[in-house]
């Protein structure tokens, strides 16, 4: 079963945190593809990452501007961990639950997923979909609650095949 996490970028990779200590240190808040990820955010994604074998689909906004390509370029310049397999359809940003349903609709693979946003709105998603949302704190996006959470989830009942 292929494990999906569905990632929004602004309030979970991009803090406030993160730009307050950037414009502190008189730092460079952007680069070419946009807000710069912050990077302790990005390590707690890894850890979900390497716990649980995840692929990444990017349901934020910044799908709409750069796209799978450019999104994946961003990734691989900015040396970010994981695979990002797709982008949700634009078909409504306003409720990402449709973009994530038509997604997984497409996906050949029956999937175990998980939601990373930090949306205050439960309405943005489909009611079947809100034991799959981690929800985070726009100032400090992932954090270690949510690692645990995540990979604690997404390994639920994962039968280890080596003791098969």
């Amino acid at each position: 079963m292929k494990k999906v996490i569905f990632l929004d970028f602004d309030g979970v990779m991009v803090t406030d945190r993160h730009l307050i200590n950037l414009t502190a240190t008189n730092s460079l808040l952007r680069d070419k593809y946009g807000a710069k990820f912050d990077p302790v955010c990005a390590e707690f994604l890894k850890q979900i990452i390497d716990n649980t074998g995840a692929d990444i689909v990017v349901t934020s906004t910044w799908k709409i501007q750069l796209g799978l390509n450019g999104i994946q370029q961003m990734w691989n310049a900015r040396h970010l961990p994981g695979n990002v397999i797709g982008v949700t359809p634009d078909i409504d940003p306003i409720h990402r639950g449709n973009e994530i349903t038509a997604w997984l609709n497409v996906c050949s693979e029956e999937s175990r997923y998980v939601i990373i946003d930090d949306t205050p709105f439960t309405d943005f998603f489909r009611e079947e979909q809100l034991e799959f949302l981690f929800r985070v704190d726009e100032r400090i996006g992932i954090d270690e609650s949510t690692v645990r959470e995540v990979v604690e989830y997404l390994n639920e009942n994962v039968i280890d095949s080596k003791y098969e």
